[in-house]
């Protein structure tokens, strides 16, 4: 895309130029359309496929997991359920089955596709120019320190909040199994404050999040705006010096 793009913008400058007729601009204009058209289908076509295929095989590959999950649980001791635990088996087969699953299902496309599209971007930017591409690629590693600073925070924030929430279920579930004493015991209240105070606990947690999270946003889209104003800055000296021979490899 970028390549078509970057020669699409090249049409655009010549015939502003002149070097162009009318005609000629308009039968180039039609080929770089069907080019656009042509990679829209592929890539509905091939995203379609891939989503589809590993979506599938990230439900299936959770499944097998629950299944182990629970015959293993069903083995244990009696002794194991009557100890006090950290999280509710329940919750943990729930929650963190859901975890793996969009771990090994979409977010792993996705992972895929932006692998490759790194791959492929510093290819095509050291082929066309690869001068103009080292200047840009001094915002990476002010992205990379960034990233992986705000990932291993939330990872950390993340654990807390799964670790307070597990124990509220255990909580709701000891509630729930003995139901009649509390009833008997007008508890209900009690109780209910009880689980709130790990719902606020879970909550504030949370809030740290939005921080790490604007941060990390923030910072990144700043670093990505600002390597392409330096792209259009240094690529228009470069153009205008001759090192450069066209506008669409600035845009490339």
């Amino acid at each position: 895309m970028t390549i078509i793009f970057g020669k699409f913008t090249t049409v655009f400058n010549n015939f502003s130029d002149g070097q162009l007729t009318p005609k000629q601009y308009q039968n180039e204009t039609a080929d770089y359309i069907l080019l656009f058209v042509y990679l829209f289908v592929a890539k509905f076509v091939v995203t379609y496929a891939a989503t589809t295929c590993i979506t599938i095989a990230g439900m299936r590959t959770t499944r097998a997991l629950r299944q182990a999950f629970l015959d293993h649980l069903l083995r244990l001791e009696i002794w194991h359920f009557d100890t006090a635990s950290t999280g509710a088996a329940a919750t943990q087969v729930t929650t963190n089955g859901n975890r793996v699953n969009q771990g090994i299902a979409e977010k792993l496309g996705l992972v895929m596709q932006s692998s490759s599209m790194f791959v492929s971007a510093f290819i095509v930017a050291l082929a066309v120019q690869w001068k103009l591409a080292l200047i840009t690629m001094s915002i990476i590693p002010v992205i990379l320190i960034l990233t992986g600073a705000t990932v291993a925070i939330d990872a950390t924030l993340e654990a807390r909040v799964v670790r307070i929430y597990s124990q509220g279920s255990v909580l709701v579930q000891e509630a729930i199994s003995s139901i009649k004493t509390i009833h008997a015991f007008w508890a209900q209240e009690k109780m209910a404050k009880k689980y709130d105070t790990f719902l606020q606990g879970a909550h504030q947690e949370g809030n740290k999040k939005s921080v790490n999270y604007g941060v990390m946003f923030s910072v990144e889209y700043f670093c990505a705006y600002a390597g392409t104003a330096l792209a259009f800055w240094q690529g228009q000296r470069m153009y205008q010096s001759g090192e450069i021979p066209t506008v669409g490899t600035v845009f490339t």
